[in-house]
């Protein structure tokens, strides 16, 4: 850091107010990590992909091909919403780098709203990881889902109690969809002592109703981006020791962003844009290395190009 920072001189890093051009270099850099995440899980040789017998999603396939029907078929439709599923949370992850990418440009500027929004992206990102891990077996993978599948139709039930009948009748229907679908698929529940329902096994593999997504963070996300999950909590969830610091910068006129924080949300979306290729990439067998590489190269020179706008170096 020394050819950007005053030589002796004691500064933290990013303590200082929101700039237009930081802002606008923070939003730049999550653009270009979206563009480079479309390019790198982008099948450019549909062909090969196709024809591709050694990836981790062909042999599953496979290996579901292998069952008699009707498990097979009922296997085939539950992994193809594994894949939906993930898909649709990787989206979502990327649509909020695209609102961070916003609001941190917004004026006045943001105080913690970035930080909440990166959050979003990174439980976007983690829930693609869980279910695309490729640590895992079929079977776990399957349990995985299961569980999220059951979370799911349990919470759209609950809000449905405050609705009306019609909702009711609609969450009553897919709840029964749900059971019905696992039990053909031959996913059986795990309860406690208690008789609550706390998970899934699939052929000897077990998995929990839903991830915990702290320890999924801390196991999934980059070694760079130390304790992502903790740093984004106090703000994500309004606790008065954390945003009360934006109140202690303002000195009593409102609440005053700063840089750091624009920074921490941004190290987080990225960092999670990385997670959600590098797995992406090793669960289809797609080559996504460069798109990796790039992303290095073009984090590093941002945090350079950072410090020295935000600093006036």
């Amino acid at each position: 850091m020394n050819d950007v920072m005053p030589e002796g001189e004691a500064v933290r890093l990013f303590t200082v107010p929101i700039t237009g051009e930081f802002a606008q270099e923070a939003a730049a850099i999550l653009e270009r990590f979206r563009d480079l995440a479309d390019d790198a899980m982008r099948v450019k040789d549909i062909e090969a992909f196709e024809q591709d017998t050694t990836s981790l999603f062909r042999q599953e396939t496979a290996e579901i091909d292998a069952l008699s029907d009707p498990l097979r078929t009922e296997r085939h439709s539950l992994h193809g919403l594994l894949l939906e599923t993930a898909d649709l949370t990787k989206d979502n992850a990327l649509d909020h780098v695209r609102a961070l990418e916003h609001d941190i440009l917004m004026q006045p500027p943001p105080v913690w709203s970035p930080l909440t929004l990166s959050r979003v992206v990174m439980e976007g990102v983690l829930f693609a990881e869980y279910l695309f891990d490729p640590t895992i077996p079929l079977n776990k993978r399957l349990a995985r889902l299961a569980g999220m599948w059951m979370i799911d139709a349990t919470h759209a039930q609950k809000q449905a109690e405050a609705l009306g009948p019609e909702d009711q009748a609609k969450a009553a229907a897919m709840l029964a969809y749900v059971e019905d679908c696992l039990r053909k698929c031959q996913a059986t529940e795990r309860r406690n002592g208690n008789g609550k329902l706390v998970g899934y096994g699939v052929d000897g593999e077990t998995a929990p109703m839903d991830m915990n997504i702290t320890e999924r963070a801390a196991k999934a996300m980059p070694a760079w981006l130390p304790a992502p999950f903790r740093l984004t909590s106090g703000a994500a969830h309004n606790r008065p020791w954390m945003i009360g610091r934006a109140k202690d910068l303002a000195e009593g006129d409102g609440l005053v962003g700063e840089a750091a924080t624009v920074m921490a949300a941004v190290m987080v979306a990225m960092g999670a844009v990385e997670t959600v290729v590098k797995v992406f990439g090793e669960y289809f067998g797609v080559d996504v290395g460069e798109g990796l590489r790039q992303m290095e190269e073009e984090r590093e020179a941002f945090l350079y190009r950072a410090i020295g706008i935000a600093h006036g170096q």
